[in-house]
C-alpha cells in the first residue's frame, strides 16, 4: 500500500458548493468536528491565518489562503499482493482507499487566536466550519476614555454595550423609552441620508444608556467614515458621554441597502458626573 502523492495546490481548486456547514462561535477550547474523509474541507475564520501545525504522520493535507483553510485526508492506494516464488509482488489494478484515515489534531494560529480541533473522518461530503467571534468580528470599535474614565469605568461600559448587543437583561436599569422615530441624519462626506430611530433608553443610577437603530433606505452601500456623524446629530454636545460603539451585524463593517446598523450610546445620568 503506498499514499497517493497530491499537489497541495489542487486543494485550492475546490468547488464552492459544500453541502454541509457548521458553526463555531467564541471557540475557547479543543473541538471534536467531524468532517468528510473523502471530500475537500473548508474552515473560515474571522482573521488572517498566520500558521496552522498537525502531525504529518497521520498525512493530513492542509492549505491555506488569508483566513480559509483547506483540509484533506489523504488517500492510499492499494494493490492486490501475491507471493510468487518466496517473494512477495503486487498484481492488478490498483484502488483508491479512504478508509486508512486516522483521526487527526490540528492548531491553527491566526492573528488574533490559536484555535485547536480534533478532525474525525466520516462518511459524508465536503463540510464548511465557520469560526466566528461574536463581537470581535461585528463591533467596529467601543470609544471610552472620552472623560478621562477611570479603567473601572471602562470596564463597566463595555460589559453593558456587550450586554445588549447579546440582547442579555442589565440588572439595575428600568427601561423609560422605546421606539421613538427621529429625523434623519445628513452625512456630507458621504453624500447620504439615513433614517434613525431611538430603540429604548435605558435608566440607572450612574447611567443612562440608548440604544438606536441607523437603517439605509439607500439603494448602495454606506460606509460610515466617523461614527461621531452620525452621534453628534443625534444627541445634545454637553452630554458627558461614557462610551458608544457603532454595530454592524457583519464582518465588512458597512450598512448594507435596506439593512441597518445599532449605535449604543452609554453616557452620565446626569451632568455632575456622579
Amino acid at each position: 500500500m503506498k499514499k497517493i502523492n497530491i499537489s497541495i495546490a489542487l486543494l485550492l481548486c475546490a468547488s464552492s458548493m459544500f453541502a454541509k456547514n457548521i458553526v463555531i462561535d467564541n471557540l475557547n477550547e479543543t473541538k471534536h468536528i467531524n468532517i468528510s474523509r473523502t471530500d475537500i474541507n473548508r474552515f473560515v475564520f474571522p482573521s488572517l491565518i498566520k500558521t496552522q501545525v498537525s502531525s504529518k504522520e497521520k498525512d493530513l493535507l492542509v492549505t491555506t489562503s488569508g483566513n480559509e483553510m483547506f483540509v484533506k485526508f489523504s488517500p492510499y492506494q492499494e494493490q492486490e499482493e501475491v507471493q510468487v516464488g518466496g517473494k512477495t509482488v503486487t498484481q492488478g489494478t490498483s484502488t483508491i482507499v479512504y478508509n486508512k484515515a486516522k483521526v487527526n489534531e490540528i492548531f491553527v494560529v491566526t492573528e488574533n487566536k490559536t484555535y485547536s480541533f480534533i478532525l474525525h473522518p466520516e462518511d459524508s461530503e465536503s463540510t464548511t466550519v465557520l469560526v466566528t467571534e461574536s463581537f470581535k468580528d461585528k463591533v467596529e470599535n467601543i470609544k471610552t476614555s472620552l472623560n478621562s474614565d477611570t479603567d473601572y469605568v471602562k470596564e463597566i461600559a463595555n460589559n453593558l454595550i456587550n450586554n445588549i448587543l447579546n440582547n442579555n437583561p442589565i440588572k439595575g436599569y428600568e427601561i423609560v423609552q422605546e421606539n421613538k422615530k427621529l429625523n434623519s441624519v445628513y452625512i456630507p462626506q458621504i453624500k447620504a441620508d439615513m433614517n434613525v430611530e431611538l430603540l429604548t433608553v435605558y435608566k440607572g443610577y450612574k447611567f443612562i444608556i440608548e440604544e438606536y437603530k441607523i437603517e439605509n433606505n439607500n439603494n448602495f452601500i454606506l460606509s460610515i467614515p466617523d461614527t461621531k456623524n452620525i452621534l453628534y446629530s443625534i444627541i445634545d454636545r454637553k452630554d458627558l458621554l461614557v462610551a458608544y460603539t457603532l454595530y454592524y451585524d457583519n464582518r465588512i463593517y458597512k450598512i448594507l441597502p435596506n439593512d441597518h446598523a445599532r449605535l449604543i450610546v452609554i453616557k452620565y445620568a446626569n451632568k455632575d458626573k456622579l
